[in-house]
């Protein structure tokens, strides 16, 4: 959303001439007011369901029950029309109101129809940019903090809405499936669901029970980038000894993404961008942890093009470590 500013701002005015008809006006005066609304917009297309159409009567309603909440707790907070401790209930009333019917399937066809159009590359480069957020929480120098249930894509907002109870059977079911998984390239088909995150964090911790020295005591060193495309990706070297461990992850991608039906940047797109490998890293063969390819540097680079071509993100490790 930060990337495309302009595009945001323009959307926000159409959807709130679309949804006039939901304010309360009152000694003229709107209910919600112009920057309570602007939360209503901003917060919905952080929560919106990654798979969730507006013809789900059950999912919207479920929906329409978390923004209510969110937005009720929001006001409150903010103490400027109201407080939890001097609530202003008409006008909680107009804000739960104006929630309620801008979230009706029935009533408000033409909003969510242009919602979920421009939400939908939002959330592909949300997606792509919770991978990459990912892959660098589970390599980079610390510790990774994982919350129990925010395997999948977590879409939560402030409690209440971040306590609702976690389907551990679910993640049981989906983290037995991946064994099944022919390649990671399936994961990217069904990207939705979130099996693609959670097979990320099962290779990355996996990674990290059977080499807990590197990431205790091993070295650090960001690797630099070249090409057209050098401002878009981050990568960093992990070593300990002769093992040596690459993290590769896109980053500002939205414009990468345009067109795109899965969170992955096409090959193409990266042009001739690479990382450079330093000393005699750039004479190791390695393998992709996530993909199993395997690949050598030329003239000490690796092109992001080959390295990103079947998964959004890369874990390289020297072969035979």
């Amino acid at each position: 959303m930060s990337e495309v500013p302009e595009r945001w701002s323009e959307a926000v005015s159409r959807w709130a001439e679309m949804n006039q008809g939901a304010l309360t006006i009152e000694n003229e005066e709107r209910s919600p007011t112009v920057e309570d609304e602007w939360l209503f917009y901003q917060s919905l297309a952080g929560a919106w369901p990654f798979d969730l159409s507006p013809d789900d009567a059950e999912g919207m309603g479920t929906l329409s029950d978390r923004m209510t909440a969110f937005m009720l707790k929001a006001i409150r907070e903010a103490k400027v029309r109201t407080s939890w401790t001097g609530q202003d209930q008409p006008y909680e009333d107009a804000v739960e109101r104006f929630v309620r019917e801008t979230l009706d399937p029935d009533a408000a066809v033409a909003f969510l129809e242009d919602f979920t159009a421009h939400h939908a590359p939002i959330a592909l480069a949300g997606a792509l940019y919770s991978l990459s957020q990912t892959l660098i929480k589970l390599t980079a120098p610390g510790v990774p903090d994982i919350y129990r249930g925010s395997e999948l894509w977590e879409l939560s907002l402030v409690d209440p809405d971040n306590r609702r109870p976690v389907d551990f059977s679910q993640l049981e079911g989906m983290l037995s499936e991946l064994e099944s998984v022919d390649t990671p390239a399936d994961l990217l088909q069904r990207w939705h669901r979130g099996a693609i995150k959670l097979y990320l964090l099962e290779k990355g911790l996996r990674l990290r029970q059977e080499h807990p020295s590197l990431f205790e005591t091993g070295e650090y060193a960001p690797l630099h980038l070249t090409g057209a495309r050098s401002g878009n990706a981050v990568a960093y070297l992990r070593d300990e000894h002769d093992f040596g461990l690459i993290t590769i992850a896109p980053i500002r991608a939205h414009a990468l993404l345009e067109g795109q039906k899965t969170p992955i940047v096409p090959a193409e797109r990266w042009e001739d961008t690479a990382i450079s490998l330093p000393g005699d890293w750039a004479n190791k063969r390695w393998r992709n942890l996530l993909t199993g390819e395997t690949m050598t540097a030329t003239e000490g680079k690796m092109r992001l093009g080959e390295i990103l071509q079947s998964f959004p993100v890369a874990l390289l490790a020297t072969e035979g470590s």
